[in-house]
C-alpha cells in the first residue's frame, strides 16, 4: 500500500469521528425541573422572584401562575442559556430555561408555593415546594438605622470577685437582606476595670424575632480593679449599609423586579454611615474573702492546674536545677507570679522568668510558664516541692495546689557557706572567702611610674590648637550642606508630579475595557483620592468618600456616583464580593469617568 493511501485512510478515519462528535451535539442530558426563591425572607410589599429552571429541554408548555393566598404570583416571561460539553466521548448541549414569576406578599405570616406542574418534552414534571417567610417589621428600605442593625454587650454572668477575668462580647446585628461593611474596631469605655486586646471579630448569622441577621461578634475579657459596681459602655460600632432606593409607583416591569434581585448593589442602592449603639451594662464585684487566704496568694483568680518538672537529674552540690513550673487553666494570668518553693531549707533559688500561651481569642484560658534554677547547697534526693495559691471564685474560696517531687541524685559534700565578719554597730556581713596570693614574678618586672615627678596636664578643650582644628572641620562641613541644599529638588513639586503621573496611569487603566471590577473600582477610587490629594494637599491615606465631597463641589448624581465607588472597591476587595472577577461594562465605565471628569473640574485641576 502506498504511503498516499495511508494518509487517504488516516483522513477517513478523522472525518467519520468528526461527523459523529458533531451528531452527537444537541444531544440533551435528562431534563430536569428545579423551583427556588431570590430570598426566602421579606416583608409586606417588598417582591422577591419565583423562578423555575429546567434544563435540558426542547419545549416546554409553562404552567398557570401559582395561587397562594396572601401572595399575589404574576409569570414575567422566561430566559435562555446553553453550554456544550465533552462527556463520555462525545458532545452534547444542556439548554437551560428560566420561568421567572415576581411574588408580591400581601399580609405577613410563613407561605408555602406549592408544587407546578409542566409539561417538559412531551412529559410531565414537578417542582418541590418552596418556603417564603413575610416578616411584621419595615423594610430597611425606610432608611431608619434601627431596623437595619442593632448592638449589645453580652456577659455570661452580673455579679464577679475582685481580679476575676470574665468573658465579654460586643455582638452588631445588622439585617441579612442589606449589604453592608463595617468601619472601624469598636472601643469598649468605662471605668474600674481592664480589658483584653479585642481580636479579629468573627462573623455568623442569626434569627432574633423571627428576622434573619447578620452577627458581627468582638470578643474580650474585663477584669475589675475595684470593688463595688461598676459600668461596661455604651459603645458604638460605626458601619455602611446601601439601603435600597425608593421604588417607582406606578406599574412594575420585568426591569423592576430584576432591580429587586440587586438589592444592595452600589448602582441601585445609596451608602449611609450608621452607628449601632450598645446600651450600658452594670456588673457587681466582691471583694476577695479575707478568711482563709494564704500567705503566698499572689492575686490569681479562677481554675488552674500546676505541674513541675526538673533538670537534669544527676548534678553535684552547688550546681544549677532548672526547674519548669506550669500553671493551665482558665483565669486572670496578668495577676499570677510564680509558684513560690515549699521548703527552701538546703536550696538556693533565683527570679524566675514566664512565658504564656493562650488557648482561646481573648487570653483567658491557656498555660503559662515559669522557668527557675535552684542550686543544692547540700545532698538532695529529691526535687524542691513548689506551691501556688489562688482564688477559685466558682467555690467562693482559696485553693492550694502543690507539686510532687521527682527524684533527684546530688553528688558531693555540703557547699561552702560564706564568711562571716563583723561591721561597726554589731551587724554582720558575709564576705567572700579569700582569694589565694598571686604567684611572685620570676623575671618580668612591672612598670614603676613613682620615680619621677608628675607632668602637669592640660585639658585639649584647653589648647588654641584644638579649637582651630574644630573651626577648621566646622567650616568645611557647612560649605558642604549648602551645596547640597542649593542643588536640592523642590520635594513639593515632585510629588506634586509623581501624584499627576500616576493620575495619569490610573485613567489610562480605566479606559481600557478588561479590567475587572475589583481593578476597575480600586483605579477610580485611586483616581477620586490622587484628585483631591492636588487640590487640598492632604495625604492620600487620609482621603475618602465624605474629604473627596468637602473638597468640591458636586451635584447629586457625581457624588452618588462617588459614594459608590468607594463602596464598591471596599466590597469587592474586604468584603469578599461575588462579582470581583467580571468585566465592567462599558456603560458603567463611561459613567464612572464621567464624574472623576466632574471632580477633576470642580477643582480645577485639568
Amino acid at each position: 500500500m502506498t504511503p498516499s493511501s495511508n494518509i487517504f485512510r488516516h483522513w477517513v478515519v478523522w472525518i467519520a469521528l468528526l461527523i459523529g462528535a458533531l451528531g452527537a451535539i444537541g444531544h440533551a442530558a435528562d431534563s430536569s425541573v428545579r423551583a427556588s426563591l431570590s430570598r426566602g425572607i421579606t416583608v409586606i410589599g417588598d417582591p422577591v422572584q419565583y423562578q423555575i429552571k429546567i434544563s435540558g429541554a426542547r419545549r416546554i408548555v409553562p404552567p398557570q401562575d401559582p395561587l397562594v393566598d396572601g401572595l399575589v404570583i404574576r409569570y414575567a416571561g422566561p430566559s435562555e442559556s446553553a453550554i456544550t460539553r465533552f462527556q463520555n466521548g462525545s458532545f452534547f448541549s444542556e439548554r437551560t430555561t428560566t420561568l421567572v414569576y415576581e411574588v408580591v406578599p400581601e399580609k405577613n405570616g410563613s407561605f408555602t408555593i406549592p408544587a407546578v406542574a409542566l409539561e417538559v418534552d412531551g412529559k410531565t414534571m414537578r417542582t418541590e415546594p418552596v418556603a417564603l417567610t413575610v416578616q411584621p417589621s419595615s423594610t430597611p428600605g425606610n432608611n431608619d438605622p434601627d431596623t437595619i442593625g442593632f448592638a449589645e454587650l453580652v456577659m455570661p454572668k452580673k455579679t464577679a470577685y475582685l481580679g476575676e477575668a470574665i468573658p465579654l462580647e460586643l455582638r452588631l446585628y445588622v439585617d441579612a437582606r442589606v449589604r453592608w461593611q463595617p468601619i472601624a474596631m469598636p472601643e469598649i469605655t468605662g471605668e474600674g476595670f481592664t480589658k483584653q486586646k479585642i481580636p479579629e471579630p468573627q462573623r455568623s448569622q442569626a434569627q432574633k424575632n423571627g428576622k434573619e441577621y447578620d452577627v458581627l461578634t468582638f470578643k474580650t475579657a474585663i477584669s475589675p480593679g475595684k470593688a463595688g459596681k461598676i459600668t461596661i459602655g455604651p459603645t458604638e460600632i460605626p458601619f455602611t449599609a446601601r439601603v435600597p432606593r425608593a421604588r417607582r409607583g406606578g406599574q412594575r416591569s420585568l426591569l423592576d423586579m430584576f432591580d429587586d434581585d440587586v438589592f444592595g448593589d452600589p448602582f441601585f442602592s445609596v451608602s449611609q454611615q450608621i452607628k449601632a449603639k450598645a446600651a450600658a451594662v452594670e456588673l457587681t464585684v466582691k471583694p476577695l474573702p479575707a478568711e482563709g487566704k494564704p500567705h503566698d496568694f499572689s492575686g490569681a483568680v479562677g481554675s488552674f492546674q500546676l505541674a513541675a518538672d526538673g533538670n537534669p537529674k544527676h548534678v553535684r552540690v552547688g550546681d544549677p536545677v532548672t526547674m519548669k513550673l506550669r500553671v493551665s487553666g482558665r483565669g486572670n494570668f496578668d495577676r499570677m507570679t510564680a509558684p513560690v518553693i515549699k521548703d527552701p531549707t538546703g536550696w538556693r533559688t533565683y527570679p524566675p522568668s514566664n512565658a504564656f500561651k493562650a488557648d482561646d481569642d481573648v487570653g483567658i484560658s491557656g498555660t503559662k510558664t515559669f522557668e527557675m534554677a535552684v542550686v543544692p547547697e547540700v545532698k538532695k534526693t529529691e526535687m524542691p516541692a513548689f506551691q501556688f495559691a489562688y482564688f477559685d471564685p466558682t467555690a467562693g474560696k482559696y485553693v492550694t495546689l502543690t507539686t510532687e517531687p521527682a527524684a533527684l541524685s546530688v553528688e558531693g559534700g555540703v557547699a561552702p557557706a560564706p564568711a562571716t565578719v563583723s561591721i561597726p554597730g554589731g551587724e554582720t556581713k558575709l564576705s567572700p572567702p579569700p582569694l589565694p596570693a598571686p604567684p611572685k614574678p620570676d623575671d618580668i618586672v612591672g612598670l614603676r611610674y613613682d620615680s619621677d615627678a608628675p607632668k602637669s596636664f592640660v585639658p585639649p578643650y584647653q589648647r588654641r590648637e584644638f579649637w582651630l582644628a574644630q573651626g577648621v572641620v566646622g567650616l568645611v562641613l557647612i560649605g558642604f550642606l549648602g551645596f547640597k541644599l542649593r542643588r536640592r529638588p523642590d520635594s513639593a513639586a515632585l510629588h506634586m508630579a509623581t501624584l499627576r503621573r500616576q493620575k495619569t496611569e490610573a485613567l489610562d487603566r480605566l479606559r481600557n475595557g478588561e479590567l475587572p471590577h475589583v481593578e476597575f473600582f480600586d483605579a477610580a477610587a485611586r483616581v477620586a483620592q490622587i484628585e483631591t490629594a492636588l487640590a487640598t494637599g492632604r495625604s492620600i491615606s487620609e482621603i475618602d468618600a465624605s474629604v473627596v465631597h468637602a473638597s468640591a463641589r458636586l451635584d447629586e448624581t457625581t457624588a452618588g456616583v462617588i459614594d459608590e465607588i468607594f463602596n464598591a472597591r471596599a466590597e469587592l476587595l474586604f468584603a469578599g464580593g461575588s462579582r470581583g472577577d467580571d468585566r465592567v461594562s462599558a456603560a458603567e465605565r463611561e459613567r464612572v469617568l464621567a464624574a472623576l471628569k466632574q471632580l477633576e473640574r470642580s477643582h480645577g485641576t485639568s
